[in-house]
């Protein structure tokens, strides 16, 4: 399968999973949920056997529950390196400690996101910022989200769960990152809302600096947060 993403990947194929936060809703079931079973293998070896088609290395962000992560990916064939924050405030404060490994454009992925599918890759996407983004998303599914706004393929705003949802685009937990998306999250203040620093908060500083591409993504995704999300990948 032809890469779509070379032309921005400029050589290195490097992703980044984000793989350390708690879990509260799988903890009754003694689990992260990244290690839930689902069609035969762990949420994260599906995560895995979709991006290694994209990636040769991978860098995996843990905290919570990092044990059994840690020992299950070893257990594969893949180039895999471990990073773990002191302390775990948001994805995009995760993310500052892979920065000493990446040197070059990178793939960010949420380690208990599930996806079917192909992503529409522009032939002029070589240098930038840009996010996976789903069309034809239930409002529902949105709100456990975000909510994208685009014009011309260019992002124009991002909001982390919202209330009022503003049209059927989805982002999904699929970042396409330059290194210095790391200036972004120190230019980034906590949110409000959580007094973490989330990733749409950064996604938005970004729009404001330099601009954001959506790509769009034609297929199954589901964001894994509940057990219940678990029987929609079953049957999807």
């Amino acid at each position: 399968m032809d890469n779509p993403f070379s032309g921005w990947q400029r050589g290195r194929r490097l992703a980044v999973v984000m793989a350390g936060g708690r879990s509260s809703r799988f903890a009754g079931l003694g689990m992260h949920k990244s290690m839930a079973a689902v069609l035969g293998m762990p949420v994260i070896g599906h995560v895995i056997d979709y991006w290694r088609r994209y990636a040769d290395e991978f860098v995996f962000v843990v905290k919570n529950g990092k044990e059994p992560l840690r020992e299950y990916v070893q257990s594969l064939a893949i180039d895999a390196r471990f990073v773990e924050p002191e302390v775990l405030r948001g994805i995009a404060h995760g993310l500052l400690a892979a920065e000493p490994l990446v040197d070059s454009p990178f793939i960010m992925v949420l380690g208990d996101c599930y996806c079917r599918g192909e992503f529409r890759v522009p032939p002029g996407f070589a240098r930038g910022h840009a996010i996976g983004v789903q069309r034809g998303a239930r409002a529902e599914e949105t709100r456990r989200n975000y909510s994208v706004e685009v014009e011309a393929d260019l992002v124009t705003r991002v909001v982390e769960k919202p209330t009022d949802v503003p049209n059927d685009l989805c982002g999904t937990g699929y970042y396409f990152f330059e290194p210095d998306v790391f200036d972004a999250i120190r230019a980034t203040p906590p949110s409000p809302r959580s007094n973490e620093q989330e990733i749409t908060d950064v996604l938005q500083t970004l729009i404001g600096a330099q601009g954001l591409r959506a790509l769009w993504f034609d297929g199954t995704y589901i964001n894994i947060n509940t057990p219940a999300d678990l029987a929609a990948v079953e049957v999807a």
